[in-house]
């Protein structure tokens, strides 16, 4: 699954990325490391407004969501939508038709167990790039204090050689190059080209490296730069601390 990413790029990086003018005004915190149970709100392109970054949280809320209680279970069980199913969930197949969007993000964490032993790994673009992770969001009316609030989930499918190597439920983020994001935001899109979209990235796109388990410590702060950092672990075969293997 995808339950932690990175997301520190600034206002200018993503505007050179996706050629998209962004509001100076607009707050973007940067995240090293964020939790999506966290709930942050993070810069996405969505299909509705391609042409600028929208901020929206992350835990999909869908619009027939009955009151705020519903809403913030629901949140927390959307954090990420299943290619396989997508199509035919009620809380995501709206979304897919015609809410479709982009999340930038700089790279995720996953975790690998070997020998009863969590192992924390970062995992980011081997061109030092930006993922555009392939993501659904709906509008939820809050009716208690009338706010509109834009939520979004990320998909997943299933783990490439990489991912299946680290994550142990064999599932990756979906990964989508620059053509395929455009393709994803296009509303003419048919159900058929998106789901041809719906397949892990190639082994050989992404990089990783292991990091210290101090990010597995809920009671301490993993948003710093530090965090990134490769730890070595000895005990590792070579392949499994970084990937020379690919």
């Amino acid at each position: 699954m995808c339950y932690n990413i990175a997301a520190k790029s600034s206002i200018k990086a993503l505007q050179k990325k996706y050629g998209i003018k962004i509001d100076i005004q607009m707050t973007i915190q940067t995240f090293y490391q964020v939790s999506g149970f966290a709930h942050p709100k993070l810069p996405v392109l969505a299909q509705e407004q391609p042409s600028e970054f929208s901020m929206m949280q992350w835990g999909l809320i869908p619009a027939w969501a009955k009151g705020e209680e519903k809403a913030i279970e629901l949140s927390n069980i959307a954090l990420n939508a299943r290619a396989e199913t997508i199509f035919d969930k009620p809380m995501f197949r709206n979304s897919i038709a015609s809410r479709r969007c982009i999340l930038p993000v700089d790279g995720f964490y996953e975790w690998r167990k070997s020998a009863k032993v969590n192992y924390p790994y970062y995992i980011y673009p081997k061109d030092k790039d930006l993922f555009s992770l392939g993501c659904v969001y709906d509008i939820w009316p809050n009716t208690v204090t009338g706010e509109l609030i834009s939520s979004f989930s990320i998909i997943t499918t299933e783990a490439n050689e990489v991912m299946a190597m680290i994550n142990s439920k064999k599932r990756m983020p979906l990964q989508l190059n620059d053509e395929d994001w455009r393709r994803w935001l296009d509303p003419t899109a048919s159900q058929s080209e998106i789901q041809a979209l719906l397949k892990p990235a190639a082994s050989e796109a992404l990089s990783f490296h292991t990091i210290s388990r101090k990010i597995s410590n809920h009671n301490l702060d993993s948003n710093y730069p530090e965090i990134q950092t490769e730890v070595n672990y000895p005990e590792l075969e070579e392949g499994y601390r970084q990937n020379t293997l690919f």
